[in-house]
């Protein structure tokens, strides 16, 4: 059985890590290296946030790291309030809304997973995109995870699925 050498977060804080890793229980999780399809539907998505952004409802970002105690986390997109606390370029507040976006190598559940991990760090909705699919779905922290067919929300934030796969 092999051992996976635990990695402290000064340790993680302070080395680049190509492909970019998720720090989990001290252990390092590498995310999925991002086809054009996925990179395709970030762009969309903050293009399609940018419209909230620039009304004052706070900040789209990609791959923005977020720290919770000695975890760090890297939603595809996240929705943060203008007022929410940085330290060290890392996000530590949580975000209003953080997106994951199915790449081939992952199941839906791994997402819907980390979505509860995301509302156990604070983030009151996450949403999940299969962009080969065309398929959304929209989850509320304390709620069952919804196929949405029309819009997605979160707070002040919609945003049409039709325009999203257009």
């Amino acid at each position: 059985m092999a051992t996976v050498a635990q990695v402290s977060l000064a340790e993680y804080l302070r080395t680049d890590y190509e492909p970019p890793r998720e720090l989990i229980g001290g252990e390092l999780v590498p995310k999925p290296m991002g086809t054009l399809e996925h990179m395709s539907m970030e762009r969309t998505l903050a293009r399609m946030l940018a419209v909230f952004e620039h009304r004052g409802l706070g900040h789209v970002m990609h791959e923005l790291s977020w720290r919770n105690a000695d975890e760090v986390r890297i939603p595809d997109v996240v929705f943060y309030r203008s007022g929410a606390r940085m330290q060290d370029g890392i996000l530590i507040d949580p975000p209003l809304l953080a997106i994951e976006i199915l790449s081939p190598s992952q199941r839906q559940s791994e997402l819907f997973a980390k979505c509860e991990a995301y509302h156990a760090w604070g983030a009151p909705c996450c949403w999940v995109i299969d962009p080969s699919t065309k398929t959304a779905w929209e989850y509320h922290c304390g709620e069952t995870v919804e196929s949405k067919k029309d819009l997605l929300t979160a707070g002040e934030i919609t945003i049409s699925i039709a325009d999203l796969f257009a």
